[in-house]
């Protein structure tokens, strides 16, 4: 009897092989490119009259997914999103991307595949060319580091530190559906529906960076402050705030979330709110704005084909940082996902 052949695993066919098999997954580099994968590093073209905008994010197996419940081409999706939504909230446009991954030696070469076509399919979509990288051996789980450069416009690069006391804060979407996404996955939702459930899930595996809101917004010319909704809406608009050394009052009945994210939150008994302010990895956009410039932004970012809503303002810093509930004004705490923390 014959039977079906191993898998081939990654120690059996080297990290030059490796390289081979995992450049055939990323796309052709575009013409900017002088040279990509195949050398000490990438040669690329410089834009004239740009600023380089340069970030980095890793994540790892069993603190920022697990494969338990992720495939690794949303891995690899994600991998690479989450560091174009940074330079979305700067006003810019990714570029080049550098991928270094830690691999544990028995994984088999066709789940790598798995997670390039992932980095692949992002990099396709938002026009980032992958030029480079590096692959070792991880003693433990998964690991993938992504390097991203983007430019911006001199004129058009958006901080944190902006903000202004009278300005108006705003979001570029529905909140919290990340959060429930990932409480689908770890639980049987019997509660919701399976659309409600479907929704939430694909949110998690596979955030959208706004990298055309984040263009709209920086030529805009009234947004004074901006950052990606990484670790929760409280914690991105307290970053605003440190970093401008203002206060804020965010309104708690204006701060969106989708009809799945209630129904699956009336199910269990968790308030929307608290997904929304803490749950994070949302990647949409809270910035703030001129209030002058409120309808102009809101009218372009419609036109962009998203959802903003205003949920607070700009105030003073001695008035502190606040959140009205019910007419209750009440401390806005820090929250979301934190490292260190116990």
């Amino acid at each position: 009897m014959i039977g079906w052949p191993e898998p081939m695993k990654i120690k059996d066919i080297g990290e030059f092989g490796l390289i081979d098999l995992l450049a055939r997954q990323v796309p052709a580099p575009s013409d900017r490119v002088v040279k990509g994968i195949g050398d000490d590093t990438a040669v690329i073209r410089p834009e004239q009259g740009k600023l380089v905008l340069m970030t980095t994010d890793m994540i790892i197996e069993d603190v920022h997914f697990s494969l338990r419940y992720t495939p690794l081409r949303a891995v690899g999706w994600k991998a690479l999103a989450v560091n174009i939504s940074d330079i979305a909230a700067m006003g810019g446009t990714p570029a080049y991307a550098v991928v270094a991954v830690g691999i544990p030696p028995n994984m088999e070469a066709g789940m790598i595949e798995e997670l390039y076509s992932g980095l692949g399919e992002c990099a396709r979509i938002y026009q980032t060319d992958i030029v480079g990288g590096d692959t070792v051996r991880s003693p433990g789980g998964l690991i993938i580091n992504v390097a991203l450069s983007g430019w911006v416009e001199p004129n058009r690069v958006v901080y944190r530190s902006g903000a202004c006391p009278g300005d108006i804060f705003m979001v570029s979407g529905p909140l919290g559906t990340s959060a429930a996404g990932l409480y689908a996955l770890n639980s049987s939702c019997p509660v919701v529906t399976c659309d409600a459930a479907d929704e939430v899930i694909q949110a998690h595996l596979r955030p959208w960076a706004r990298v055309k809101e984040g263009l709209v917004l920086g030529r805009s010319g009234y947004v004074t402050s901006m950052n990606d909704i990484s670790d929760g809406l409280a914690s991105e608009v307290l970053e605003i705030c440190r970093s401008s050394g203002t206060g804020c009052e965010l309104y708690a009945d204006s701060i969106p979330y989708t009809g799945a994210v209630a129904e699956i939150c009336r199910g269990i008994g968790v308030p929307p709110l608290e997904w929304a302010l803490y749950g994070g990895e949302d990647y949409e956009l809270v910035f703030t704005v001129k209030p002058e410039g409120a309808d102009v932004v809101k009218a372009a970012l419609h036109e962009a084909g998203c959802s903003p809503e205003i949920v607070g303002k700009v105030v003073l810093p001695d008035e502190g940082c606040i959140i009205v509930e019910n007419h209750r004004r009440m401390a806005l705490t820090p929250g979301g996902y934190d490292h260190f923390r116990e």
